[in-house]
């Protein structure tokens, strides 16, 4: 073999050997002298803000539309863009010539029916004493035809002449009521046509600023089923409001009397404070995105901001200003199977156990109960150590999945056991685990050693999330990153 030959040989096999030496640290982990280096971030106390960001335009507190309900030219128009207005004060004339034409036609029509009322009560004065004289010509025919001086005839006649004159005094009566009824509804409809002739004075309903004019004189305005807007009116635009769109995964955590932060365009350098003050049940959809609009008042006294505006909202919907954190990479951090060991079985089970000691004094369990509690646990403690040395399931470092798994040994475990008191406490317990958030931390103890610890959590922002119940203290140093290096 020459030279050449051989030295091709040995590069092979030493090419060969690298390769199964980093298969073989592939399958089994790293090789005995490699070393992990470990990154940590220490727990600390401070402040933590948990933030919904949206955005929303900017409105007055309270805006109304000025109309008009006639159809007619307009005459003049008195205000213009910006003008400040009182209630009461002109702001537009339409052309009232066809309308004072009605209420002259309307005050005729009342003078006539008056009139006509006045004449039907002359009619009565003049019946009733028709009826008068007939009346006192029968009596006179009676006398006359007790002594036989009259002929029945006569007396029939005068008898009659009094029922007549009986009769049309009902008549006029009657005509007289009817005559009052006209009379009051020329009275309304002089009133509708007063009423008429002063809508075509378009006053200011409110005070404040007007923000919008769609109307100039030589103008007609059209009023058929709606009354056209002429006019906007912004009432005190010293306050604003902001409608923001919070989308659905964030409105539950938004309330009334959260504050608020917010900026515009036109002040990219300002920042503005508000307060949440409703949270509307209605629901938009678009595009299949849900957001709900919740209205964040604001003080504008130096009438920087303007109505349309929009604006870049930031909810504090939680605060915390002395907070044990930990970073949010370090509750993400989880270390390789191979370097875990025992530590998630073990991690379950203390936390079975502490699940036992609580039912036990909260629900008041019986020996037999607590011994089927405690069967029922063993077999997932068991279940997650099997699946530990297997490397698969779903152990501690799953809160999600753990906590499921808990709930349903236990109620497998005692549901059949309880009495009603008991399944009372067993349902308020549930309710307590689902409300609880928990994860887990690994804390780089002395001489470089690797512990996980169980945490609950509280309120988080982009960096931190608050650790509300663990045996962390300030200062602890938890790992947020490894990687391994070769000494």
């Amino acid at each position: 073999m020459g030279r050449r030959n051989r030295t091709r040989l040995v590069f092979a096999l030493a090419a060969l050997a690298a390769g199964g030496v980093a298969a073989w640290g592939l399958r089994y982990g790293p090789a005995p002298q490699a070393a992990t280096q470990f990154e940590t971030s220490p727990v600390t106390v401070g402040p933590i803000r948990k933030v919904v960001a949206t955005s929303g335009p900017v409105r007055a507190l309270v805006t109304v539309s000025v109309g008009s309900q006639l159809s007619g030219q307009i005459e003049s128009v008195d205000v213009d863009f910006n003008s400040t207005v009182k209630p009461g004060d002109l702001m537009a004339l339409i052309d009232a010539k066809t309308y004072a034409a009605r209420v002259s036609q309307a005050k005729a029509d009342l003078a006539a029916a008056e009139a006509s009322l006045a004449n039907q009560q002359a009619a009565l004065v003049k019946a009733q004493s028709v009826l008068t004289l007939a009346e006192r010509t029968t009596e006179r025919q009676k006398a006359l035809a007790s002594k036989g001086y009259a002929s029945t005839s006569a007396l029939d006649t005068s008898t009659r002449d009094a029922e007549v004159a009986r009769a049309d005094i009902t008549v006029v009566k009657a005509q007289i009521e009817s005559a009052k009824a006209t009379i009051e509804q020329r009275k309304a409809q002089l009133r509708q046509a007063e009423i008429d002739l002063e809508r075509t004075e378009i006053r200011a309903p409110i005070e404040g600023t007007v923000i919008s004019r769609t109307v100039d004189p030589g103008q007609t305005v059209a009023a058929s089923l709606q009354a056209p807007e002429l006019f906007k009116i912004a009432q005190d635009l010293s306050r604003i409001r902001i409608e923001a769109q919070v989308n659905e995964a964030d409105v539950g955590s938004v309330a009334e009397g959260n504050p608020a932060t917010f900026t515009v365009d036109a002040y990219p350098e300002r920042r503005f404070d508000g307060r949440v003050t409703q949270v509307r049940l209605a629901a938009t959809e678009i595009n299949n995105v849900v957001t709900y609009t919740v209205i964040v008042e604001a003080s504008n006294d130096d009438r920087r901001l303007f109505p349309g505006m929009t604006a870049n909202v930031e909810i504090e919907a939680s605060r915390k200003d002395n907070a044990l954190r930990v970073a949010n990479d370090a509750l993400r951090f989880n270390l390789a199977p191979s370097m875990d060991g025992q530590g998630a079985a073990d991690a379950g089970a203390a936390r079975t156990e502490r699940t036992v000691e609580r039912l036990k004094g909260d629900l008041a369990l019986s020996e037999e109960q607590e011994k089927a509690l405690r069967s029922g646990l063993a077999k997932l403690v068991q279940d997650l150590k099997d699946a530990q040395q297997g490397r698969m399931g779903a152990g501690p470092s799953d809160p999600a999945v753990f906590r499921q798994k808990l709930q349903a040994a236990v109620e497998q475990s005692l549901a059949p056991l309880l009495n009603v008191e008991q399944r009372r406490e067993l349902d308020k317990w549930k309710r307590g685990v689902a409300g609880t958030r928990s994860g887990s931390v690994w804390v780089l103890k002395e001489g470089g050693v690797p512990e996980r610890q169980r945490v609950v959590l509280g309120i988080g922002d982009d960096q931190f999330t608050e650790v509300a119940g663990s045996e962390l203290k300030e200062g602890d140093l938890v790992i947020v990153r490894a990687r391994s290096r070769s000494p």
